[in-house]
This record gives C-alpha cells, sequence and structure tokens, in this order.
C-alpha cells in the first residue's frame, strides 16, 4: 500500500516538474521571439550581443596589455571575468520591467511570476555562456587561449553566479513592481558594481588592508573561482563557495517570498 502510494506521489511531483519545464520553455521562446523576432539572424542575437561585448573588451585589454596581466593571457583573463560578468548585468538590468512587461501572462493559471523570471534568467545564462564557449574556442585556434585547466571549478562558478544573479532579479522584479524607485537603480548598481566585482582584478593584487573587505563581496570569490578553473597558475586562496551558496541561498529564500507576496498585487488584464 506504501509502495503504491509512494509511486503515486513521484508521479504526481515528476508530472508537475514536467509540466512547469514546459512552461518555462515556451516562456523563454516567446522572450527570444519578443526580443529578436525573427529578422536577420534573430535567436541568434541572443549569442551574438553579449558576444560582440566580450570581444570589443578582451581584444581592447589583449592591446592595451599584450603581454598580459598576473602572468595569465589578457584575452582569456578579460574574456572570463567579462562574459561571466555579463550574466548578472543583464539578468540584474532586465529584471526591473520583467513582471509589467508579462502581466497578461498570468492570466493563465499554471504560469507563475516566478516562471517568468526563471525563463527570462536561463535565456541571458545560455546566450553568455555559449557566447564564451565560441570565443573561448576562436581564442584557442589563434592560439590567444587555452582549454580550462580545471573545468568543473569554471562551470561550478558559472553556475554559482548565475543562480545568484537570479535571485537578485528575483528581489528587483519583486520590489520594482510597487516600487518604481527601486528599478531606476538596478542600472547605476551594476554599474557600479563591475569594478569591484573582481571580473578585471584578482584578490592577489589588491592592497592586504582591503582583502578582508572585499571577501565580503560573493562576487569577488566567484571569479577567483572562475579563473582558479580556467588558469593553471590561479590561486585558489580566496575562494569561499560555501559563502556564496549561503548569500545565494538566503537570496532565493527572500526572493521566493517576495513575488509571492508581489503576486496578489499585479492585475491581470
Amino acid at each position: 500500500m506504501s509502495e503504491q502510494h509512494q509511486r503515486h506521489w513521484l508521479d504526481i511531483l515528476i508530472d508537475g516538474l514536467s509540466t512547469q519545464a514546459s512552461v518555462v520553455r515556451a516562456l523563454a521562446l516567446r522572450e527570444l521571439q519578443q526580443r529578436y523576432g525573427r529578422a536577420n539572424i534573430g535567436y541568434l542575437w541572443v549569442i551574438a550581443e553579449p558576444m560582440m561585448l566580450a570581444t570589443v573588451v578582451s581584444m581592447l585589454h589583449a592591446v592595451v596589455s599584450p603581454h598580459g596581466d598576473f602572468g595569465m593571457s589578457p584575452y582569456t583573463f578579460m574574456l572570463t571575468g567579462y562574459s561571466i560578468y555579463i550574466i548578472f548585468r543583464n539578468t540584474f538590468n532586465r529584471a526591473e520591467s520583467a513582471l509589467h512587461s508579462s502581466e497578461a501572462l498570468l492570466y493563465h493559471r499554471m504560469i507563475t511570476p516566478f516562471d517568468i523570471m526563471l525563463s527570462k534568467s536561463l535565456v541571458e545564462t545560455i546566450g553568455c555562456l555559449s557566447a564564451l564557449v565560441l570565443l573561448q574556442g576562436a581564442g584557442i585556434m589563434v592560439g590567444v587561449s587555452e582549454m580550462p585547466a580545471r573545468p568543473l571549478y569554471l562551470m561550478g562558478a558559472i553556475c554559482l553566479f548565475s543562480w545568484y544573479s537570479f535571485a537578485l532579479s528575483l528581489l528587483v522584479g519583486a520590489y520594482s513592481y510597487r516600487i518604481p524607485l527601486v528599478g531606476r537603480l538596478s542600472h547605476p548598481i551594476s554599474y557600479f558594481a563591475l569594478p569591484v566585482s573582481g571580473a578585471f582584478i584578482t584578490m592577489s593584487v589588491l592592497p592586504a588592508w582591503t582583502r578582508p573587505y572585499m571577501a565580503w563581496n560573493p562576487m569577488m570569490s566567484v571569479f577567483e573561482m572562475a579563473r582558479y578553473g580556467q588558469f593553471t597558475n590561479a590561486s585558489g586562496a580566496y575562494i569561499n563557495s560555501g559563502y556564496v551558496v549561503a548569500i545565494a541561498a538566503f537570496s532565493s529564500y527572500w526572493g521566493l517570498l517576495a513575488i509571492r507576496r508581489v503576486r496578489k498585487h499585479i492585475h491581470v488584464p
């Protein structure tokens, strides 16, 4: 009897997850269609857009510092940092109008604000990750980049950063719906966060007295982890993945509560 009950419970869970996965996939395709349409290269813009930005920044840095910083390839150093940072910047900034622009979708009972936020975050993450892979491959072919030394660390850093960015986007999406000032501040915050994020610097080159303060910034630990995964001679001394997981988990919990509360204030047309 208990076995039958357990199988029934599992069936319900699997069906529910399958339905929500289909909803999120449909929302992601709708997001791509709305943003890029079918004109020109269509959906490929989701990769081309971050790829162009990352290419310009990486090439500029390679020209300004041809011998490399910190004993690492300047092209790969900037590519890794900027490509990953774009995940946060795009996810964080676009969360501001996410619920306002998709209010009509909530007419369908199976679509929730969480699904809308998750689909937009997935589009940004997949686009930036694809751009990183393509540019990394191009760099390897022309001899200015190399394969990741510790791929699991690099993938772990990207996953952690995507999770952290998504959690913050829940907060921005929920609070900016009722407080427009929050939405207006999101863009300046993403710009100010760039120089202290660790995307373009490492902890080892910072003055010693600043390191304890910078260690409180979860982004610094993520980028230290990404570089440890990419470069053979990178140091893993400043990686604190447990701290990043705790911050991301807390932000996710807070974001989920905020999204749940804002649901009753959304007026479906």
